[in-house]
């Protein structure tokens, strides 16, 4: 198995994201409304920076936090209007602070979703993130108190495969605020890149006809459920042979369709469409010049393999 013998590098999991100093409350507040805020962020780039999608999202939070910007602190947002909550947003995800230079869109949906996370916050935890998490013992399912099954209240987590909620507990987890008592009941992050990835290794075959068109060819689906589903399910049986744990493969697949397997593919393009590459940034490899997978990647010698996609579809989950 190719992944037995990769490990992820040491300093991506001492990033600044996840060392900063904070106390507990500020640090959850922070990973608690970047995750979500974090779908579908195709243009999300800063151009001076050379930041894209959740490296920008990563960046913007952390100067809130350096600035003591107030938009961190539920309480404050709560009592905010959206328009407030929207300047906000197309000021940080400016690259020089001017609205009309944001690159984030969604935003009025994004700025909603952070007022109801905050109002609800104020209302039943008393301001508190904190609070909201320990409530539920530190279990994703826990008797109607679970993670999984208190955090879908907020419209931003409401994914039925629940990968902003994993995301954000990935975060809280790595960076030490947080530990999972039955981790077992966790499902795998499982987003778009992942998605196209798995599709072009092969690790999970469309055998439906059509449903392969309509993937190959880009057209917008009205679900993507029956896919992600069997994705994750894959993913799930690439932990017990990889031996890396569910919740760490995130940091293997996701690199590698965000730079390496995208609109170019390092197989055949030779090139990762992401400089610097987030795979080869966030793995512990000597070299990057051939795909990690490229003796068993089905993509890397059938053409009809490297077509496919990731399904098109209008979602916040991911």
């Amino acid at each position: 198995m190719v992944l037995k013998n990769v490990a992820v590098r040491p300093e991506f999991y001492n990033r600044e994201f996840l060392s900063f100093e904070a106390d507990r409350e500020t640090k959850l507040r922070i990973y608690f409304l970047s995750t979500a805020i974090c779908h579908q962020t195709h243009g999300l780039y800063h151009q001076t920076l050379n930041l894209w999608g959740w490296d920008y999202i990563e960046y913007a939070f952390l100067q809130m936090f350096k600035s003591k910007h107030p938009f961190i602190n539920p309480g404050y947002i709560s009592i905010c209007s959206s328009d407030d909550i929207i300047q906000y947003l197309q000021t940080a995800f400016s690259f020089d602070g001017k609205i009309e230079n944001c690159t984030l869109d969604r935003i009025e949906e994004r700025a909603n979703m952070i007022r109801e996370i905050c109002c609800l916050v104020r209302e039943k935890n008393n301001r508190s993130i904190s609070g909201l998490i320990d409530g539920c013992e530190g279990k994703l399912l826990n008797n109607g108190k679970g993670l999984y099954e208190v955090l879908p209240q907020f419209e931003a987590f409401s994914d039925p495969f629940k990968k902003k909620i994993t995301f954000f507990l990935k975060l809280a987890s790595d960076a030490g605020l947080i530990r999972i008592k039955d981790p077992e009941n966790n499902i795998p992050i499982m987003d778009y890149h992942m998605q196209r990835v798995l599709l072009r290794t092969g690790c999970v075959e469309i055998v439906d006809d059509d449903l392969r068109r309509k993937i190959a060819s880009r057209n917008p689906l009205p679900s993507d459920e029956p896919i992600r589903s069997c994705c994750i399910e894959a993913i799930k049986l690439i932990s017990q042979f990889s031996g890396h744990a569910a919740s760490k493969l995130n940091d293997f697949f996701w690199p590698l369709g965000r730079s390496c397997c995208n609109i170019t593919t390092l197989c055949t393009d030779k090139i990762c469409i992401k400089n610097p590459c987030t795979l080869f940034q966030m793995l512990d490899i000597p070299a990057h010049d051939e795909c990690l997978f490229r003796n068993t990647c089905k993509c890397s010698t059938d053409e009809t393999y490297r077509m496919l996609w990731e399904p098109l579809v209008n979602t916040h989950y991911y």
